[in-house]
C-alpha cells in the first residue's frame, strides 16, 4: 500500500488505530473466565488493549509495503544513546517528585488493585508496544521528513521526532477517562511529551527501535525511583 508519507496521513491513521484500542480497554465487559487467570479485570483489559495495539501496528507495517522493516527501526543500533536514557531517568524522577510535592493525586486511582508484579509487567509490555506504535511505525512512516526541523524554545529537532513526541503525549489523554485530577494529567502529559522527545532522538540518532525502548523504560524506572525517594523523605520527616 502506497500512501503519502505526510503528517496528516500518519496522524489520521494513528488515531484510527489507537482510539478503538482505548475504547476496547475501557468498554470490555467482565468475562466469566477472568477469575481463573488471577488478574484483575483492569489488568486483563490493559493487556488485551496492548495486544490489540501491537497487532494493528504490525498489520499497518505489513500493509506499507514500500517501507522496509529496517526503516521501522528493526535494526541494530548505531551510535551512542545512553545519554538519552540517563536524561529520561532523571526526567522521570524529577517529574514524580514535582507531582508528589505539589499535592497532585498521582495515578493511584488508575492503578488501584494492581499488584507490584502486575505493574512491572504492565510497564514493560506497555513500553515495548507504545514504542513499536509511535517510534516504530509513526516515526518510520515520517522518515522522509527528517531533514525538516522544528525549533521549540531554542531546541531544534526533526519533524518526525517532534510529531511523535506530541502524539505520544496525547495518547495519555485517555487518563481523562479515569478518576484522576487535572493537575496529575497535566504533569503526565508534560512528562510523556518530553520523554517522547528523548526516545525519538535516541531512535533517530541510532536508526533502531531498541534505544527508544530503553529510553522509555529508563523514564518509567526514574518515576519509580522518584516515588521511592519521596516516600523515604516524607517518612523521615514524620519520624
Amino acid at each position: 500500500m502506497r500512501l503519502p508519507r505526510t503528517v496528516p496521513i500518519v496522524l489520521l491513521l494513528g488515531a484510527v488505530t489507537y482510539v478503538p484500542v482505548v475504547a476496547l480497554r475501557n468498554a470490555l465487559p467482565v468475562m466469566p473466565w477472568e477469575a481463573h487467570l488471577g488478574l484483575s479485570h483492569a489488568m486483563i483489559a490493559r493487556f488485551l488493549g496492548l495486544a490489540t495495539l501491537a497487532l494493528l501496528t504490525l498489520l499497518a507495517m505489513v500493509l506499507c509495503r514500500d517501507i522496509s522493516w529496517l526503516e521501522f527501526g528493526f535494526r541494530r543500533a548505531k551510535g551512542a544513546w545512553l545519554r538519552f536514557a540517563g536524561g529520561a531517568l532523571l526526567l522521570g524522577a524529577v517529574s514524580t517528585l514535582v507531582l508528589k510535592w505539589s499535592g497532585g493525586g498521582g495515578l493511584d486511582a488508575a492503578m488501584a488493585g494492581v499488584s507490584p508484579v502486575e505493574l512491572a509487567l504492565l510497564l514493560v509490555l506497555a513500553t515495548c508496544v507504545e514504542e513499536l506504535f509511535v517510534r516504530g511505525w509513526i516515526q518510520g512512516f515520517l522518515a522522509p521528513l527528517r531533514a525538516n526541523k522544528i525549533e521549540l524554545f531554542g531546541f531544534e529537532a526533526s519533524t518526525p521526532v517532534v510529531i511523535c513526541a506530541l502524539a505520544f503525549g496525547s495518547m495519555h489523554l485517555s487518563l481523562t477517562l479515569a478518576e484522576i485530577d487535572a493537575f496529575t494529567i497535566v504533569c503526565v502529559l508534560s512528562f510523556t511529551t518530553l520523554l517522547g522527545l528523548l526516545a525519538g532522538l535516541a531512535r533517530e540518532r541510532t536508526g533502531s527501535l531498541m534505544p527508544a525502548i530503553g529510553t522509555h523504560l529508563a523514564g518509567n524506572v526514574g518515576g519509580i525511583v522518584g516515588g521511592i525517594a519521596y516516600a523515604i523523605a516524607t517518612g523521615a520527616v514524620r519520624h
